[in-house]
């Protein structure tokens, strides 16, 4: 069964599980709207451990959430399947992605 949890900690919306077409459907929009009262969230990817098509549109309406809110909102620790699939979809720096060291 898929399955994500979301928290938010020191301006930090961490994301653990999947994040898939599956998974989204049981977020609660409460879970995470509240982060968008910060004037900057980071969204920590490291413990996403699947991620699809779905996956990468929901943090674009997170990106797009961020601006309507005058929120800035940086990724990071994405894990390699995103990353093929933003260059598959032509998506390339369009997310603001934080390079870890």
């Amino acid at each position: 069964m898929s399955s994500v949890n979301l928290t938010i900690a020191d301006k930090v919306l961490s994301i653990n599980g999947e994040l898939s077409r599956h998974s989204l459907a049981l977020i609660n929009k409460n879970n995470y709207s509240n982060c968008f009262s910060f004037d900057h969230v980071t969204v920590d990817l490291s413990a996403v451990t699947k991620v699809d098509t779905a996956g990468l549109a929901w943090l674009f309406y997170l990106l797009e959430q961020s601006i309507a809110h005058s929120c800035e909102i940086t990724f990071m620790h994405l894990p390699e399947k995103l990353y093929k699939l933003i260059a598959l979809s032509g998506v390339n720096g369009l997310l603001p992605v934080t390079v870890s060291e």
